[in-house]
Formats: structure tokens, C-alpha cells, sequence
């Protein structure tokens, strides 16, 4: 078998709710939410799918950017390949395009899918899971006063969540953590995001006055580029820090590892390292490092958060916290695969079928397309 053409589908999707986060206000509000899908074809006419979800100013690449890699410098150097061959998938990923991870899990993903259809296995089976594991979600809830984010927590909560997560920021942070103990008492965890938004001693006072609430995570209280502030945060807090922002390439983990600052490590499908691959690599790491874990995401389309379902699956005794998979249509209003993950009772499912278990709506996938980029050889 071997890669005979790669499709490159930049996408957007119209919003069904804007999030608010401290910094960014409203997160481009008023725009469709961007994305890059990926159909990758084999001689043997099986393909596969890849999607990433850029998300500007939270992730490094933008749309433009991962089109323009992707055509450029990956598509043109895996053309040819077998696509189970990942470890020389990946050492001319690296070679040719150094870092862009975001891009390089469009690619990978797809090639897991390929696999998995080839040798008719569930991606979670490839990763060596027995079986599909209902996945506990946690709900995501925006910056807003207390009385509003009490209000959008009891909405997760009717639905059978049993975690939350709560963005957060100067003057909209200990008093709506306090509202929602009040109002919901210790039957949810919750777990705040901070964005960035404080400075060193600031995030330690925050975190400090939040700790009598319980809280279960903080996630990113400083910005993204000082290491050495979000390791001294860590020291002088007792409530675990999960870096985001900063975790770009893994070797950002062992920087940060290494100093201290990882106390729960978070892992999307397309960053650290990018793709299915380096999310196996990395909780092989936290399996050996005994660290707790978790999988979460921005907003996503049907292909990446089947993947990541998959993922969370396979490695459901390495993943310590309850994961955050978010989409249509909480936040989107449509997808562009034929069955989008279903979320029932705050739990969701793992798609069946061979490889990632989803097919592009064709209809969808043309009607949301910025234009396919066709690359063959």
C-alpha cells in the first residue's frame, strides 16, 4: 500500500455560541470557527481522515498557515509512502518542517485511520484497548459574572455532568467559583482556566483564595512563554497546575517537567507533538511517570474528537481526570462527518467502525470548503 494523494480541506463553521475568555473577550466573535480536514488516498482505495482545529490566539498555527505547510513541505515528502510506516511518516514530517505540529497531526490521524480500516480495527484497539469506554466529560463555562456562570453550569449539570470547567479572570474568579459551591455544593468537580491572564504573585493569590472551594485544576495562570513564572506558581500553590498554552512541542514537556510545573498534563489530539502518535508517546510517558493525565480540546469537528475519544479509550487507566470534548452543537452549528459524536447524560461515545469510525458528509464538506488542494504522486 502506498499514499498516492492527499486532499487539504480548509473549512469554516458557522458558531452556535461565542466563548468568553479573559484577554480575548468574546473569542472571534461575529466568525465562523476555521479548520483544516485532511483525506488522505492510498493505492488500495482506502483513505483516511485528519482534521486540526486551529484556534488563534490559542494556538500557534492559523488556518493559512497549516494550508500552506501542509502543501508545501508534508504533502509533497509522504506522497508514495506506506502509510504504516509512521516512524518515516514522522522523520520527514520533522525534517521538512520543523515544530507545526498542529499540521503534522492532520496527517497523522489519518494515516492511523488507513490503518485501522486496512486491518478492520477500531483505532482504540490499535492503541491496545479491549474495549469502548463511555467517556465522563467535563462542560466548559464561559468568563462571565456569577450569577451567569452559575446559570450555564446548571445547564451541565441538568444533563448529567459531573465536571466543570470555569474561565476565569481578574475580578471574575473567586466569587464565581464560590457561587458555583454554593449552588451546586461538592456533586461537581470544577476546574478553572485561567488564559493567561495573571502575573506570577497574582495567579499564587488567586489560586491560594480558590483553594478553600476545592478546585481541581488551574490551568495556565501565566503566560505561555515564561516557564520559569508557571514553576514558581506550581511551588507555592497545593492545587495542581496543568500547562496549555505553553505545551506546544514535546520537548516544551520535558522543559517544563523538568522544572517542576506539570502537575496534571493535559494533551490534545494535535498538540503537544501533533496527532495520534505523540498523544501515545506522551501517556506512555505519564503511564511510566505515574502523572496524572488528561485529554482536552478547543472546539472540534467530528474527525479529531473521534480520535481523541479513541485515545481517552485505549489509555482509560493512564488518564487520571475526567476529559473535555467539545462541539457540534454545543458550540458549533454543524459538522462535517455523517454521524457527530454523540453526548448523552455528560458522557460520550466512542464511534464504531474500523479506524476513527467517522466519514466526511461530502454535501457538508463541500458547502463549509474554502476549496480542495488536491497534491498527487
Amino acid at each position: 500500500m502506498r499514499i498516492t494523494k492527499v486532499e487539504i480541506i480548509p473549512v469554516d463553521i458557522p458558531r452556535s455560541r461565542v466563548l468568553s475568555l479573559s484577554h480575548y473577550g468574546r473569542l472571534g466573535e461575529g466568525r465562523p470557527l476555521e479548520f483544516v480536514l485532511t483525506r488522505v488516498h492510498t493505492d488500495e482505495g482506502v483513505t483516511g481522515l485528519g482534521e486540526c482545529p486551529p484556534l488563534p490566539p490559542l494556538s500557534p498555527e492559523s488556518q493559512p498557515v497549516i494550508v500552506e505547510v501542509l502543501r508545501s513541505w508534508i504533502v509533497p515528502n509522504i506522497l508514495g509512502l506506506d502509510p504504516f510506516d509512521l516512524m518515516e511518516a514522522w522523520r520527514r514530517m520533522d525534517y521538512y518542517a520543523p515544530t507545526y505540529p498542529m499540521a503534522k497531526a492532520a496527517i497523522d490521524m489519518a494515516l492511523w485511520d488507513i490503518i485501522g480500516k486496512k486491518l478492520g480495527l477500531p483505532l482504540y484497539r490499535l492503541l491496545g484497548g479491549g474495549r469502548a469506554a463511555r467517556i465522563p466529560l467535563v462542560g466548559l463555562v464561559g468568563l462571565g459574572a456569577p450569577e451567569d456562570v452559575v446559570r450555564d453550569a446548571g445547564r451541565y449539570i441538568s444533563e448529567g455532568y459531573k465536571g466543570l470547567r470555569l474561565k476565569i479572570g481578574p475580578g471574575r474568579d473567586v466569587e464565581c467559583v464560590r457561587a458555583l459551591r454554593e449552588a451546586f455544593g461538592g456533586e461537581v468537580d470544577i476546574r478553572v482556566d485561567c488564559n493567561q491572564a495573571y502575573s506570577r504573585n497574582g495567579a499564587v493569590r488567586v489560586i491560594r483564595a480558590l483553594e478553600r472551594f476545592d478546585v481541581e485544576l488551574v490551568e495556565q495562570p501565566t503566560p505561555w512563554w515564561d516557564f520559569k513564572a508557571l514553576a514558581e506558581v506550581a511551588k507555592r500553590v497545593e492545587t495542581p497546575i496543568m500547562p496549555h498554552e505553553s505545551i506546544y512541542l514535546i520537548s516544551d514537556v520535558k522543559a517544563l517537567l523538568d522544572m517542576g510545573a506539570i502537575g496534571v498534563l493535559g494533551l490534545k489530539t494535535y498538540r503537544p507533538g501533533g496527532g495520534v502518535t505523540s498523544a501515545r508517546r506522551l501517556l506512555e510517558v505519564a503511564r511510566v511517570l505515574n502523572l496524572p493525565c488528561l485529554m482536552h480540546d478547543d472546539v472540534e469537528l467530528g474527525v479529531s474528537l473521534a480520535a481523541a475519544a479513541h485515545i481517552i479509550s485505549a489509555y482509560s487507566g493512564v488518564i487520571t481526570h475526567r476529559c473535555e470534548l467539545s462541539g457540534y452543537p454545543e458550540w458549533l452549528a454543524d459538522d462535517v462527518v455523517t454521524r457527530p459524536m454523540r453526548f448523552i447524560d455528560g458522557y460520550a461515545e466512542v464511534p464504531e467502525g474500523p479506524g476513527l469510525g467517522v466519514e466526511l458528509d461530502p454535501e457538508k464538506a463541500g458547502r463549509y470548503s474554502k476549496g480542495v488542494i488536491e497534491l498527487a504522486g
